[in-house]
């Protein structure tokens, strides 16, 4: 579908052409209508002057005093024409030469105007009217060449057709320039948009036309009703762990006092410790967290570190080397908190089963990101890594786990688009995990 702008421009140019060529038109018609009628004008004040130099002699005949002609109706073809007729006579001016005039009947009541062709490819406007002069009845019919006129109205036609299609030209610009201005807000409420996916803004701004601020006022209510749902989301997860931890103690407690037989003792004080275990990281993650605003982006620099300290919290019996190899200038548009829960489920992984060294890496590949996590842990056998993103399923009941974390990193992954894919490392001979994110851009 075509933007709003150019919509709005196609349809102001259609408008202004369609007007511009109305108003061509109107001004042509008008011009020509004009002409001919000051002509008409003119003439019949000639055929009055004419009228006022006929005399009839003794035997009723027609006599034109020549002398009070105007000398245009001498010259041959002069553009000028009369002719008078009665009933035993017709008289026509010097200039037709020897054109027969087609005349126009008339009446002393009414005037006839006419075009009719003439001499030399002329084209004439011919007034005809009858009149009465000392008792004869006489048909005077005078006419004018219109070709000059003509002409001149062509000439005028194109000069005004050349102003209108440069008032044309401008009136577009204008238009496009208030048209671009006008709808520049919703360039903005745009730009602002991208800003809010990358996480650079909480809120649209409200300093928008009346027509856009219920819009902007929704979404920002709707940003504002996301967060809060979110963020209770996490503090009543956060909530429920701590509920079950006080449960959990009395039930570890009255496990250990009871007279149950010692093996049924030791699995429900194992079971309760795993439930333990996993309240107390659900916590860890709560509190990394944070209440950060929707839509915050994710920093290696800022987070990570935080999330590293976290990691070494919860494996203290371990002394592993984290290595990093992160480019300063990577950033990953994806929301801090689903990152920081995506690389915790990852690297928890790493450090359950790494003996010495993990290595993180990060890099931009063709506007996505990529991130390696790699251990020098035991590693998994290739038949068995496609069972690793099920939930629940755990290759080693060895050590202390739930089977959940690697599943919701794939299913993490997959709601935004990436992939996740498991492999043995080359490099350190242990477990590789590779993500791809294709919402990730690399700052100039």
């Amino acid at each position: 579908m075509q933007s709003i702008q150019t919509r709005l421009i196609i349809g102001l140019i259609f408008s202004l052409i369609i007007a511009f060529s109305a108003l061509w038109l109107l001004v042509s018609i008008n011009i020509r209508y004009v002409a001919e009628e000051y002509i008409a004008s003119r003439l019949v004040h000639d055929a009055e002057t004419l009228l006022s130099n006929i005399d009839f002699d003794q035997d009723s005949n027609l006599v034109i005093d020549q002398s009070r002609v105007d000398l245009v109706y001498q010259q041959p073809f002069s553009g000028h024409y009369y002719v008078i007729k009665t009933d035993k006579q017709s008289i026509r001016s010097r200039s037709l030469w020897d054109y027969e005039l087609i005349q126009v009947a008339g009446n002393t009541q009414d005037q006839q105007t006419t075009i009719l062709p003439g001499p030399e490819k002329q084209t004439l406007l011919v007034i005809s009217r009858s009149y009465t002069k000392q008792g004869h009845t006489l048909t005077v019919s005078i006419a004018e060449d219109l070709n000059p006129i003509d002409k001149n109205i062509v000439l005028l036609q194109y000069w005004f057709a050349a102003l209108a299609f440069g008032m044309l030209l401008i009136l577009i610009v204008v238009q496009a320039i208030i048209l671009r201005r006008s709808i520049s807000p919703i360039s903005r409420v745009h730009t602002e948009l991208k800003s809010l996916e990358q996480g650079r803004l909480d809120k649209l701004s409200t300093d928008s036309p009346t027509e856009l601020r219920p819009l902007i006022n929704e979404v920002n209510h709707l940003l504002t009703v996301t967060g809060q749902r979110l963020r209770r989301s996490r503090d009543a997860l956060s909530d429920l762990a701590h509920a079950i931890k006080k449960p959990l103690t009395v039930i570890q407690q009255q496990t250990s006092n009871s007279n149950l037989a010692d093996q049924t003792k030791n699995t429900m004080i194992r079971q309760t410790d795993e439930i333990y275990q996993l309240t107390d990281r659900i916590l860890k993650r709560a509190r990394l967290a944070g209440h950060s605003h929707s839509g915050a982006l994710f920093s290696f620099a800022k987070d990570l570190p935080a999330l590293i300290t976290t990691l070494q919290m919860m494996h203290p019996e371990k002394s592993i080397q984290l290595i990093t190899d992160i480019p300063g200038n990577i950033h990953c548009t994806v929301d801090r908190e689903d990152m920081l829960e995506l690389l915790g489920n990852i690297l928890d992984n790493a450090y359950k089963w790494a003996q010495q060294r993990i290595i993180l890496s990060a890099s931009n590949i063709d506007d996505s990101l990529h991130i390696c996590v790699e251990d020098d842990g035991p590693g998994a056998d290739q038949e068995n890594i496609s069972a690793l993103t099920q939930r629940g399923i755990r290759l080693d009941e060895k050590v202390a786990g739930h089977g959940f974390g690697l599943a919701i990193a794939a299913d993490m992954v997959n709601d935004y688009g990436g992939t996740i894919n498991f492999h043995r490392s080359e490099n350190l001979g242990g477990f590789r995990a590779e993500i791809i994110l294709k919402y990730a851009y690399t700052e100039q």
